[in-house]
C-alpha cells in the first residue's frame, strides 16, 4: 500500500483511496498489509466528538420526551434555538471539512423534482401506516394542531418548527457535522448506516424506527453520492411538510387558517 501524502493511502490493486487503518480495500477487497496507521479508537478525538455531540442531542431529546415543561411551543423553541446554535457551533469549528457539503453541488432540475416526488409519495404513506398503528396498538389519534393551535397562524409556525427548521439543522447536524467526525475513521458505506440509526435511534419513537432508519440511510446516501446536504434538506423538507398538510387535513384545520 503505497502512501504520497501524509495519511492518504492508495490500494496497490485497484488504486483506489483508502483509509489509514484499513486491512482490506472497500473496493476490490484487496489485502492491504500492515502499513497503514494504526487508530486506537478509543482514543480518537473524532469518535470522541461524534460521540458527545449525538450524546447531547439524545439527552435534550429525552428532557423534552419525559417531561410536559415543552409542550408549548413557546419553550419549546428555546430547545430548539439551542440545538440550532450547538449545531452551528460544531459547523464553524469543522468549517473546512464541511464548507463543500454546503454548496449545490450536481444540481439538476430533474434529480430535485425526484426527490420532491419520492419524498411526497413516501410520507403519505408512512403517515397512514403510522395514524393506523397508533390507533390499532395504542388508541391514539395524536395531532400536531393542538400544540400549536393557540398561536396566531398555527400552520405557519407548523410548517417552521416541523417541516423547516428540521430539514435543514437536522441535516446539518447528522449528515454534516456527525458524519464528518465519522468519515474520519470509518468507511463511508457505514458512516451512511450509523448516521442513519443514530438519526432515527434521536426520535425516541420506537414505533417508527421502521420508517426513520431507512429515512436516514436514504439522505445519508444522497450525501454521499452528490458531495451535498441540499438534496437531503430538499427531501426531509417534503417528507415533513406533507406530514404537516396531512395532519392539518385529517383534523379538519387545512381550509380553516
Amino acid at each position: 500500500m503505497n502512501t504520497g501524502i501524509t495519511d492518504i493511502y492508495y490500494c496497490d490493486e485497484c488504486n483506489r483511496e483508502v483509509k489509514g487503518y484499513h486491512r482490506y480495500c472497500h473496493n476490490c477487497g484487496e489485502y492491504l498489509g500492515f502499513d497503514g496507521t494504526k487508530i486506537n479508537l478509543f482514543n480518537n478525538s473524532s469518535l470522541q466528538s461524534a460521540f458527545i455531540f449525538f450524546i447531547v442531542y439524545l439527552f435534550v431529546c429525552l428532557v423534552v420526551q419525559t417531561t410536559n415543561w415543552f409542550d408549548s411551543y413557546d419553550r419549546l423553541i428555546w430547545v430548539e434555538i439551542f440545538l440550532a446554535a450547538f449545531t452551528l457551533y460544531h459547523v464553524f469549528k469543522n468549517f473546512q471539512a464541511i464548507k463543500p457539503l454546503l454548496k449545490f453541488h450536481n444540481f439538476n432540475i430533474v434529480r430535485v423534482a425526484g426527490c420532491i416526488s419520492l419524498a411526497a409519495i413516501g410520507s403519505f404513506i408512512i403517515n397512514i401506516v403510522v395514524t393506523k398503528l397508533n390507533f390499532s396498538f395504542f388508541g391514539t389519534d395524536t395531532s400536531y394542531y393542538e400544540h400549536y393551535s393557540i398561536y396566531s397562524m398555527p400552520a405557519l409556525i407548523m410548517v417552521y418548527s416541523i417541516a423547516l427548521y428540521p430539514a435543514i439543522f437536522e441535516e446539518l447536524a447528522f449528515r454534516g457535522v456527525l458524519y464528518n467526525y465519522l468519515d474520519t475513521f470509518l468507511d463511508q458505506r457505514v458512516v451512511v448506516i450509523v448516521t442513519g440509526f443514530t438519526f432515527g435511534i434521536m426520535h425516541l419513537s420506537f414505533i417508527s424506527l421502521f420508517w426513520l432508519v431507512p429515512f436516514g440511510i436514504l439522505v445519508g446516501v444522497m450525501r454521499k453520492r452528490f458531495g451535498t446536504i441540499w438534496y437531503g434538506v430538499i427531501f426531509h423538507f417534503t417528507f415533513n411538510l406533507i406530514a404537516v398538510l396531512f395532519d392539518l387535513y385529517r383534523h379538519g384545520h387545512l381550509w380553516n387558517q
